[in-house]
């Protein structure tokens, strides 16, 4: 996602229209799925009420105190403080009581900790009120992350990435008409990156995601995903000549093997 962001910026997309276009696409994208795989539509009330408030004030949320971060923080400050979220979720599932701790959770955890810091590699002026609200978006994202891993035990994958998406896109819609921002006249290559965001970067990520915490937990699911940032570097060094240097790449090595990891332990398998 942010490899094809920066080239959406680069046609002159603005963030909040970014944002309100791509929970819009994927959100239309998901209904004509569902509606060809005759998939049902209406998910239990209690569930419903649930993913609506996920997407329309948890994923609105985080990605509003995301990209706002970005214009005070460093981008690699940024991924690093967002990406301290799989710490959160496995602290509020060991709270909670929905997991045990263990060893290789916690070598996991520290693994992927320890390479992301490489990964980022921070540099740079940084502004208080841009780290807290990188900070915001790491843990509401743990706790959007958690909370989504109950709603799933009754709920497809689809299902809930229809929902979620429906209400962001609202969210971002209201937000947008009120502030003004609507102000979408782009070219044809600015569509394209924003239409790939919204199919593979939002459609199949966020569905594969919820599969994901359905099938080996919320803790497993985020360490796991620690590994994007990992790729977003890598295709970054390709696409922009970005070059990795050596802690880059060490870093890269243990966020990879950290994921390796969480995938062959036993409760995974």
């Amino acid at each position: 996602m942010p490899i094809f962001a920066r080239f959406a910026y680069q046609n002159h997309v603005e963030v909040q229209e970014l944002l309100l276009v791509r929970f819009v696409l994927a959100f239309l994208v998901m209904g004509l799925f569902l509606l060809l795989t005759r998939r049902r539509f209406v998910p239990p009330r209690k569930q419903l009420l649930v993913l609506l408030a996920l997407g329309g004030v948890g994923y609105f949320l985080q990605a509003s105190l995301y990209f706002t971060s970005l214009l005070y923080v460093p981008v690699s400050i940024v991924s690093l403080i967002l990406y301290t979220y799989p710490a959160f979720v496995v602290a509020g599932s060991l709270m909670l009581r929905w997991e045990k701790p263990s060893v290789s959770l916690g070598l996991c955890l520290f693994l992927a900790l320890v390479g992301l810091a490489l990964v980022a590699n921070p540099v740079g002026h940084i502004v208080s009120i841009g780290l807290l609200m990188a900070l915001g978006a790491s843990v509401t994202y743990a706790v959007y992350i958690l909370v989504s891993s109950r709603v799933l035990k009754d709920v497809s994958g689809e299902l809930a990435s229809f929902y979620v998406m429906g209400a962001a896109a609202l969210s971002f819609l209201a937000s947008d008409s009120l502030t003004g921002r609507m102000h979408i006249s782009w070219d044809f290559q600015a569509w394209v990156w924003v239409i790939l965001i919204s199919i593979i970067s939002t459609c199949l990520a966020i569905t594969a995601f919820f599969q994901g915490v359905k099938l080996i937990g919320p803790s497993r699911a985020s360490i796991l995903s620690a590994i994007d940032p990992v790729t977003s570097v890598i295709a970054a060094s390709i696409l922009f000549s970005e070059f990795l240097n050596v802690y880059q790449c060490l870093g890269g090595l243990l966020v990879i093997l950290a994921a390796t990891v969480a995938t062959f332990s036993k409760k995974t398998r």
